[in-house]
């Protein structure tokens, strides 16, 4: 059986949607979300149409690359792609295995953020209210309290109790403070998704460079591979 010199057309479309995805949720997180949070303007909450799309894209991404992992290992490969030296060889192999797993992680975490703060509830699911970090979910504001979670306390205003009890503001049901469900999670599956974004923009910048240096260094037409055409 003679070796393909394109991948599946089917592998070929959802690299290239998933790409735009990527592209789309990267551009929302960087360029709207974040200068909403570090500006202290009250937060993104799950009924801001950017967040949707945010959100919907993510989860898109986490359902495409599972069914591309799976159409990857079903179909016949290209044979894999000589960069000339060994150890670029291996780092190559290396780069790919870690883009699906850093893209896999990135979107769990963010779709575990959005349904620990009732984000994904409120904008997909007809769900009122948030979390306590604001109506529909939003982000607490930063420095509105001492741990930049709980609101400074005006006159007359109760502290909010450590001691398993609620802080003022979250609803019956909601989260008690670094409890199963609370800030503890919060304030670690936020940050966990910028960082898991700071490593995956670094791997396909990578990814970008490779196949540059294929295409126009090597001139080995690395990109048709990518794209349909005759197998």
């Amino acid at each position: 059986m003679n070796t393909p010199k394109r991948y599946h057309p089917a592998l070929v479309t959802l690299h290239w949607l998933v790409a735009l995805l990527v592209f789309t949720d990267f551009y929302i997180g960087y360029f709207y979300i974040r200068p909403i949070i570090l500006s202290g303007g009250g937060g993104v909450r799950g009924t801001d149409t950017m967040l949707k799309i945010h959100m919907a894209a993510g989860i898109a991404i986490l359902v495409l690359i599972l069914i591309r992992f799976i159409i990857r290992l079903a179909t016949r490969k290209p044979q894999p792609a000589d960069a000339g030296f060994q150890v670029l060889n291996v780092l190559a192999r290396v780069v790919h295995y870690a883009l699906y797993f850093f893209v896999f992680a990135l979107t769990l975490v963010g779709l575990l953020f959005a349904l620990q703060t009732n984000r994904f509830q409120v904008a997909f699911l007809g769900a009122t209210g948030g979390p306590g970090f604001g109506p529909g979910g939003g982000f607490p504001r930063p420095g509105s309290g001492t741990s930049g979670a709980f609101p400074t306390p005006g006159p007359g205003t109760p502290s909010p109790n450590f001691n398993g009890g609620r802080a003022p503001g979250f609803p019956p049901n909601g989260p008690r403070p670094g409890g199963r469900g609370g800030f503890s999670l919060f304030f670690f599956l936020l940050p966990l998704h910028l960082y898991l974004s700071i490593i995956l923009i670094a791997l396909l910048t990578l990814h970008v460079l490779a196949a540059c240096y294929h295409q126009f260094i090597r001139k080995d037409r690395l990109l048709s591979r990518m794209w349909y055409g005759r197998a």
